[in-house]
């Protein structure tokens, strides 16, 4: 028997696999006691880059060792090949190996189990590695030994690969697509829980990959609630309540090449569903043992809950009538009853009243020529009679329904049963009994019903919900004045704050006997000298509403505010010459158009938001228009990298091809301490008769030194475009 004498080179390389492998034992033993220079930190961060020449060496290597040739010389050539394949796969493991035990020193990994089962799986992985290439140097061959020992090593490889990619991408993120907990949540919607069954999941999917017991990369770390309220190294995750000043939904909505965007470029992005979930929740308290079911009707986070633990078709109405005559609905309008669209352009009515004086039958009769176009009708608190429920049976299309504190007895309650489309009825301050509420029981679509301040007993209310099973009753609070509390702030009714010509402002409260008063001039109104909001309040031009609501042994609300905006003028049609970057497309070109505002959350998608190029927007009427003032709707959030436009000009003209510059307009340059607010651009010129109005918005092109992206470009966001 010849024995094998192991060549120059082989010699060399195994002294060098020994000295890794005694170097990987002394780390393993005092490596919590070296503190190691930034150049190793740099090796160490390197063990990503390596880690995948051991794989493919040993592997190759392995499968040799299972392979047999027939020729003696071709076999001892293929052994030898096999030995410099595993003496350089051991040696390549040794380094990765040690690179890694240089990383995992560093912050943000905390020698979690995942971290402790990489690690030895990895060691164990080396050292039989290197076992098998002495093995194969030994003079005595040993086939069963060296083919189990290759088996193993594999496994071992698998194992390795599996924790590392944990820790890189969060857990279970090899078995994610076929395991349960990668198809989201699979519980009945009575029994979810908004963090559990919700926010959880997208913050595993998306967060947990970097911020996990084994990589808490900056410190933060992300499975547990109570990590989440520790926050990191950069403060508090978020501020409960306050979406608008939490670190996290800052992060989320920079730029996506700012440096401290999460999830970082190049990773799974947040879908605008999961951030308006964060959102939405973090608004609601952040509780970690809300119920899903627990959440108001109409609550933002429960509408996002339902469609994601009960997908199903779109919740928007498709109305499937005509638009009625624009000069009928202008006819039916007077001081006492306003007719308008739901939104802009849009074909389904709703119809206020108010002045219950000028209130009579008449009234609801003269609006039976939009029968087919009224969806909504609010009659609260005007003299409606029992025998005006006939009439308003005659509204087919008809989905809500206000009586509240009107005069209706309930006698006639089985007509409004026959309305085949009704989804919300209010009877509160009526008193109507329940045998003559059992009459809606043969309404088909009915899901509301609002019954607070009845003669309805409490035994009786607590009735109702058996009787109707699939409809929400309603309660509301019932005022004794045992003790002092403090009211919540009046409501807005009006469903868009862009008016053309005039509107009529429409506040309400849910607790009966409430007063509300208000201010337009800005200042924060009182319980005493400010004015007293009464029915309605005719707006004319851009108004700030400032409002709270008082009653005698209640403490006043906070105030509230809302803006209205006067547009004379609406474009027929809008065209975007250059696309909005990022995820913040809006709804397209009509986000210009659309009545909307969009508020101070930049992520809601109702703005355009522009980095690489400026806005340029062509607004077109198909008749001429004489203009002297277009208003731009902009968003100023310093933090989130959206600046003032460093320009704004308006050209108008008779068509494209014949445009002439307007007004040029440069606002004021953002402050570092400027608080994030929704704002206007309006320049003002002599009356102009223009068919084509051409917007040039421009980002700022170089970011203050003061700010953390100095020198970068700006975002400009820009909304509702206003014509006078």
């Amino acid at each position: 028997m010849t024995v094998k004498q192991p060549s120059r080179w082989q010699s060399a390389g195994g002294s060098l696999l020994f000295a890794g492998n005694i170097f990987i034992l002394f780390l393993l033993i005092f490596g919590n006691r070296v503190v190691l220079p930034p150049w190793l930190q740099v090796l160490g961060r390197m063990h990503p880059l390596l880690l995948h020449f051991p794989i493919v060496l040993i592997l190759v290597a392995g499968v040799l060792t299972f392979i047999r040739l027939r020729e003696p010389a071709a076999e001892a050539w293929k052994q030898q090949l096999a030995g410099a394949l595993l003496l350089a796969g051991a040696l390549s493991a040794a380094v990765t190996v040690i690179m890694g035990l240089f990383l995992s020193g560093e912050e943000g990994y905390n020698g979690s189990g995942t971290l402790q089962w990489h690690k030895w799986s990895g060691v164990s992985m080396c050292w039989l590695a290197s076992l098998l290439f002495w093995l194969g140097q030994s003079p005595i061959n040993r086939p069963v030994l060296q083919k189990g020992g290759v088996l193993i090593t594999t496994v071992l490889l698998v194992i390795t690969g599996h924790f590392g990619a944990d820790i890189t991408h969060g857990e279970n993120f090899v078995l994610a697509p076929v395991t349960p907990a990668g198809k989201g949540p699979q519980v009945p919607f009575d029994q979810a829980l908004v963090y559990e069954h919700l926010v959880k999941p997208v913050l595993e999917e998306k967060c947990m990959n970097c911020h996990n017991a084994g990589k808490a990369k900056g410190e933060l770390a992300m499975e547990l609630p109570a990590q989440l309220l520790k926050g990191g190294k950069s403060g508090k995750l978020f501020v409960a309540g306050k979406p608008e000043m939490s670190l996290l939904m800052e992060r989320l909505h920079l730029p996506l090449d700012a440096k401290k965007h999460m999830p970082p470029a190049g990773k799974p992005q947040l879908t605008p569903e999961e951030a308006d979930l964060l959102y939405y929740w973090i608004k609601g308290g952040a509780d970690f043992k809300m119920k899903v079911a627990a959440l108001p009707a109409h609550d933002s986070l429960r509408l996002l809950a339902t469609a994601i633990l009960q997908p199903g078709p779109s919740a928007a109405p498709v109305y499937h009538f005509a638009a009625a005559d624009e000069k009928l609905v202008q006819k039916l309008n007077n001081n006492y009853r306003v007719i308008y669209p739901v939104a802009l352009n849009a074909a389904p009515l709703v119809v206020n009243c108010y002045n219950k004086d000028q209130f009579n039958s008449k009234s609801i009769e003269e609006l039976l020529p939009l029968k087919k176009q009224i969806i909504e009708m609010h009659l609260q608190k005007m003299p409606v009679q029992d025998a005006d429920l006939n009439i308003i049976a005659q509204f087919p299309e008809l989905r809500v329904l206000n009586l509240s504190f009107t005069n209706v007895k309930g006698q006639t309650l089985s007509a409004l049963a026959k309305l085949p489309h009704l989804e919300s009825l209010s009877l509160s301050g009526t008193p109507v009994t329940f045998q003559q509420l059992l009459a809606l029981k043969a309404a088909p679509a009915l899901k509301e019903l609002y019954l607070w301040n009845t003669s309805l007993s409490a035994a009786e209310l607590d009735q109702l919900p058996a009787a109707f099973k699939q409809v929400a009753i309603i309660k509301g609070f019932k005022d004794d004045g045992k003790e002092s509390l403090k009211l919540n702030q009046p409501l807005l009714a009006n469903t868009s704050p862009v008016f053309r010509s005039t509107a009529q402002l429409l506040l309400k409260h849910p607790v009966k006997g409430v007063e509300i008063r208000y201010t337009t001039d800005g200042s924060v109104p009182d319980s005493v000298s400010s004015p007293l909001f009464k029915d309605s309040l005719l707006l004319q031009d851009n108004t700030t509403i400032r409002a709270i609501a008082c009653k005698k042994g209640w403490y006043a609300s906070d105030p509230v505010q809302f803006n209205f905006y006067k547009s004379a003028y609406t474009p027929d049609s809008v065209v975007l010459l250059t696309q909005p970057d990022g995820s913040y497309a809006g709804s397209g070109a009509k986000t210009l158009c659309d009545g909307q505002k969009g508020g101070t959350d930049q992520g809601n998608q109702k703005w355009l938001g522009y980095v690489k190029e400026p806005m340029i927007a062509m607004l077109l009427f198909k008749q001429p228009v004489p203009l002297q003032s277009v208003s731009v709707g902009i968003l100023r959030n310093i933090n989130g990298y959206i600046f003032p436009p460093a320009k704004l000009e308006i050209w108008g003209g008779p068509d494209a091809q014949h445009l002439k510059l307007l007004k040029r307009i440069i606002p004021a340059a953002g402050k570092k301490d400027d608080p994030a607010a929704a704002m206007e651009v309006a320049g003002t010129f002599p009356v102009t008769h223009v068919s084509c109005v051409k917007l040039v918005l421009d980002p700022l092109l170089k970011i203050p030194g003061w700010h953390p992206g100095k020198g970068n470009r700006g975002w400009v966001f820009a909304d509702e475009v206003l014509f006078n």
